[in-house]
């Protein structure tokens, strides 16, 4: 009988630990990995030249970053925030825009390109800033709670159950 309870009870241990490596690898590539495919495309933005890999960088950046939010939930910050990224995103484009359409040897495209490449370095400033918050969502957190107290709760089952092996044994029936 306890042969069976602690097979159960480790089977239950492993589940959890797959469960948790699952969810953790989930995570990361629905938080976290997306920032780090636009901090590439920002890079990407550094050592192009042409206005049309300049926009298709920028739209792709568009995309893996949400919308709105600001990842750092006590005491955000405009550095972290999502929608002044975008909107820092959509002046970017109207300047990509606006100097595909001059000649590359005008000083409007090399000013206008070095205000693309300096605007792309501070967005990926901002990314590095906000990255280590999407880690630490809320529901992350609930979920790491909820994982560590199963593990916890598995473990004292055990010990409870080992108690009470350990007092039959001890008793005079045996």
């Amino acid at each position: 009988m306890s042969n069976y309870f602690y097979k159960l009870a480790m089977i239950g241990i492993l589940a959890i630990i797959v469960f948790g490596a699952y969810s953790a690898f989930t995570g990361y590539q629905n938080d976290v990995y997306p920032l780090d495919l636009a901090r590439g495309h920002l890079e990407g933005i550094g050592t192009s030249s042409a206005p049309d890999t300049i926009l298709a960088h920028l739209k792709a950046i568009k995309g893996y970053l949400p919308e709105e939010g600001n990842p750092v939930w006590i005491f955000g910050t405009e550095t972290t925030s999502f929608t002044r990224m975008q909107a820092d995103l959509d002046d970017a484009i109207v300047i990509v825009e606006v100097i595909s359409t001059v000649p590359k040897d005008s000083s409007v495209f090399h000013t206008g390109l070095l205000d693309i490449k300096e605007s792309a370095d501070v967005l990926k400033d901002n990314i590095e800033d906000a990255t280590p918050y999407m880690y630490a969502s809320v529901s992350n957190i609930v979920f790491a709670s909820v994982w560590i107290v199963a593990i916890l709760a598995i473990f004292a089952i055990l010990k409870r159950k080992k108690d009470q092996l350990k007092a039959y044994d001890a008793s005079e029936d045996v």
